[in-house]
């Protein structure tokens, strides 16, 4: 482990460490190298999650959601008119049930995944001496700092518009996508200027300056590791809408 990263430095708090994610991230990431405790921030992040999830469910109509969802994607054209009703019912049904699983179950299960896989790659591509406990705490700081602004503002504009049955991914326009006309764009391309968000940008350069103190070497060299496992999400992405 580098020199910056062994040099002893006073414990901060959560808030503290939480403030310093947001204006001195360098900072704030080279004392999470040092005492990598994630547990707290995990939880938090978790939290974070389930309160806006629990937020929309109470106030957004699942059936009415998952009617726009289903005629947006194409797929209410292959369910026979006499039986859509019936299946909207169940999937609306379903969603509430989804709604508390993924919070709760996948979203730190993800998070988890996202930790092993940075983990993996810095230490087998990089020859890092980083530790699965300073991967973990850089997602999860990452996470509490980004669904901390992108959560409240989505609600923000949920409740001015009074529209709650909506997709959330859609609310807040922070792409290339906002240029063009959904409609007459293409799924792919569609997904694809979706991608090139505002928000993505900022979290790439929140986990770039995390595994960056993680690994002891300068945010610019972290930084292909995470803009490489990004562009092949956004490839994924891409390659879903066109197959369906």
């Amino acid at each position: 482990m580098s020199e910056v990263v062994g040099e002893a430095s006073p414990e901060r708090g959560f808030l503290a460490t939480l403030l310093d994610v947001f204006i001195a991230p360098g900072d704030a990431f080279r004392a999470i190298a040092r005492r990598p405790d994630y547990i707290l921030p995990l939880i938090f992040a978790v939290g974070v999650v389930v309160a806006f999830s629990a937020i929309c469910t109470q106030r957004m109509d699942p059936y009415q959601f998952m009617k726009a969802q289903m005629e947006e994607s194409g797929a209410a054209d292959r369910i026979p008119a006499e039986k859509r009703g019936e299946v909207l019912q169940t999937q609306a049904k379903i969603f509430r049930v989804k709604a508390w699983v993924g919070p709760l179950l996948f979203a730190p299960l993800a998070y988890v995944a996202l930790a092993g896989l940075f983990l993996f790659v810095y230490r087998f591509f990089y020859a890092a001496e980083i530790t699965f406990p300073q991967s973990m705490a850089v997602v999860a700081w990452c996470m509490v700092a980004f669904g901390l602004v992108l959560n409240p503002l989505i609600l923000l504009v949920m409740a001015l518009k009074g529209e709650w049955s909506v997709d959330p991914h859609s609310v807040i326009q922070a792409s290339v996508a906002a240029l063009v006309d959904k409609a007459a764009t293409s799924r792919p391309l569609y997904a694809l200027l979706g991608s090139l968000d505002l928000f993505a940008f900022w979290l790439i350069a929140l986990l770039s300056i995390g595994y960056g103190a993680a690994i002891g070497k300068p945010a610019r060299t972290a930084a292909w590791a995470v803009l490489v496992l990004w562009t092949l999400m956004v490839a994924g992405k891409v390659g879903m809408a066109a197959i369906f």
